[in-house]
């Protein structure tokens, strides 16, 4: 596997794992009720739709790198079809969508599109 893969997956899932542990000891300090079930999937579909994104960009920028922001944006799409067709249902049970639910999935969601805009950027700069 590529070299840039592995050490994007390892960052990936180092931030993600800090990150949810703070978002876990947010959540107890306030005292609130914390649903680790979802809290676990929703970091590990977000690592995981991240890692394949990226893996489509390295793949792609080996051959058509101008069509890079193209995969970008589609897995940003992607990300957000996961989100309604699998989350949206499980938090919409009881017809609202709390706020510690709404986090449960953005907090990882936007963490992972900072790190892949980064990642991006990166590549793009290391084929220039």
């Amino acid at each position: 596997m590529d070299k840039k893969i592995i050490s994007f997956a390892i960052q990936l899932f180092g931030v993600l794992v800090f990150l949810g542990l703070l978002h876990v000891a947010f959540l107890y300090a306030r005292a609130n009720e914390i649903p680790f079930d979802l809290i676990v999937l929703g970091y590990l579909v977000n690592f995981a739709m991240a890692l394949g994104i990226y893996y489509g960009m390295v793949q792609l920028a080996k051959k058509q790198n101008k069509n890079l922001g193209f995969v970008f944006l589609f897995g940003s799409t992607l990300k957000f079809a996961v989100y309604f067709l699998i989350f949206n249902p499980l938090f919409m049970q009881d017809d609202s969508l709390s706020k510690l639910e709404f986090f449960t999935f953005f907090v990882p969601y936007i963490t992972c599109l900072i790190l892949e805009t980064l990642a991006l950027v990166k590549l793009l700069k290391d084929i220039d």
